[in-house]
Formats: structure tokens, sequence, C-alpha cells
């Protein structure tokens, strides 16, 4: 199996191969258990950062966890399996008895306009447009699901807080192949670019616009940037 370095200088030169725009980076290490995670965050092509503390209306996060039973599955080989079985958790081992099956995950977070915000109706029909587009770029079978999260002001109002979309890539006998482990990151960077364009074209700011007001929810609906690798 390969071992977490080298698994992320794979995903990171499938990245600069695809000419990602990176906005930043988060990389964290559990100091209990030693697991560690990383994610990407990506913005459209030519939309820059403003380097504020909330995070980007539209972007896509590349995001992982690294266990810290993978750790010892990279550097110990098979041999390790039978010692540490059964303090793994089973979902490490769903796909392969012969070894560890990780998930990358793509989340792809829209921007809202006031009006969207408050049509709380639109929701199933914004959805949608998202799940048209990314069925452009891939089979039926594989299109990702779009999630809603709703807000309830103190008169129970509803309104629409956020929509987020995620594509999740499993890896299997790629954690042991570098090459088909490029190929398969080659592919989601690929499908990442198209999908970020994709949505940047329909729901991004039209030219002139005024930028989206992060005060529409009131102060305690402000999301900030972590810390960053």
């Amino acid at each position: 199996m390969l071992t977490y370095e080298n698994f992320v200088a794979v995903l990171l030169g499938a990245i600069e191969r695809a000419g990602l725009n990176i906005a930043y980076t988060q990389e964290l290490i559990d100091t209990h258990a030693l697991g560690r995670s990383l994610s990407i965050t990506c913005l459209p092509d030519g939309v820059e950062d403003d380097h504020g503390p909330e995070e980007p209306s539209l972007r896509a996060v590349v995001a992982f966890r690294w266990s810290p039973e993978f750790t010892v599955f990279s550097l110990r080989g098979a041999d390790s399996l039978d010692d540490i079985e059964h303090f793994v958790d089973e979902r490490l081992f769903a796909r392969s008895r012969t070894g560890p099956s990780l998930d990358v995950e793509v989340i792809y977070y829209l921007p809202l306009t006031p009006l969207q915000q408050r049509d709380v109706a639109a929701l199933p029909l914004l959805a949608h447009a998202v799940q048209e587009l990314h069925g452009t770029l891939v089979e039926e079978h594989e299109v990702m699901r779009v999630d809603g999260v709703l807000a309830f002001d103190v008169d129970g109002m509803a309104r629409v807080q956020g929509v987020s979309a995620l594509r999740i890539w499993s890896l299997d006998d790629a954690l042991y192949d570098v090459e088909l482990l490029a190929l398969t990151f080659e592919e989601l960077c690929t499908e990442l670019h198209a999908m970020l364009e994709l949505l940047y074209a329909q729901f991004g700011p039209s030219e002139g616009s005024e930028p989206q007001s992060f005060d529409s929810f009131g102060s305690d609906r402000r999301y900030f940037k972590p810390p960053t690798a």
C-alpha cells in the first residue's frame, strides 16, 4: 500500500497538471490517534480568493481522512493486518478484505442570492439544475447528491442557508498502484475543473454585479476559513 506521503504527492501532481485554481489547503493531524486529513479548496479559473475570513461563496473542496491504521498497513504491509483488524473501523475494509479502502470527497459549495435564500420552494429545482450539469460529465448512475441546509429565524421563517453537492471517489486497488492512482486523480481533477467552470457559468456573479453579502443571515451565520497548511 502507498504511504500517506506517496498518496499526497500523486494527488498534488494531478492537481498541478490539471491547472486547478487552488485557494488554500488545510492539513490536520489527530494528536491522540495520529490520523491525518487533508482538504484542498479550489476556485473557478480566474477567480481570486480575497483572503478574507469568509469562505469563497463558490468553491470545491477535495478532502480525505487518512486513518492511523492506514499508516501501519502502508509501512508494515499485509502481515500487520492480523494484528490490527480487531481494532479497525470495519468501514475501512468494506470493499476488500486484503486491505483498506479510502474515499476521497469532492464537495461543491454554491453561492446563493438573497432571492434564492428566501425561496425554499425552489430548492428542488436548484438541486436538479446542479445534477443536470454534472450529468453532462458523467454516467447517469454517477450523478452526485445535492444537499440543502435550512435555517429558521425566531419567527419560524425558513431560509436556505447553504447548498452543496457531494461526489465520492472510492479508492481500492489504486491505493497499491501509483500509476492507477495517478489515472484516478487525473480523472477526478478533470471532472472537478469542468464542473467548477459549469457552476461558475450558471451560478457565478454576473458582470458588474455586487458581491453576495455574507451578513444575510446575521452575524451568527458567518463561516470562517480554517487555518491553512
